[in-house]
């Protein structure tokens, strides 16, 4: 393997996360990598301020000056994506 492609492959990631589906989301908490936040409220409201200062925060997160309508709207919609049927299960019918 190349070391400078290591290397580049490093700093494009470095501070990065795999980001999973929001399907049954409240199931997955706490939240984040290092389960930092306990409930999707405060998830919502910490991407609403702009996150917390650090030296890995992309520049791309700024605070997105929600109103508390929206927080409350948009944390019920988050609710709303979960389902019956636990998110690891496979279906039992595929389509042709």
């Amino acid at each position: 393997a190349n070391p400078a492609i290591a290397i580049a492959e490093r700093t494009v990631t470095e501070g990065t996360f795999k980001v999973p589906t929001l399907r049954n989301l409240e199931l997955t908490a706490p939240y984040f990598h290092n389960g930092g936040q306990r409930t999707i409220r405060q998830v919502v409201e910490f991407y609403n301020r702009g996150g917390n200062e650090n030296p890995w925060r992309s520049q791309r997160i700024r605070p997105l000056n929600l109103t508390s309508q929206d927080v409350d709207d948009l944390v019920a919609f988050l609710h709303a994506l979960d389902s019956d049927r636990p998110a690891d299960v496979a279906p039992t019918i595929f389509p042709h």
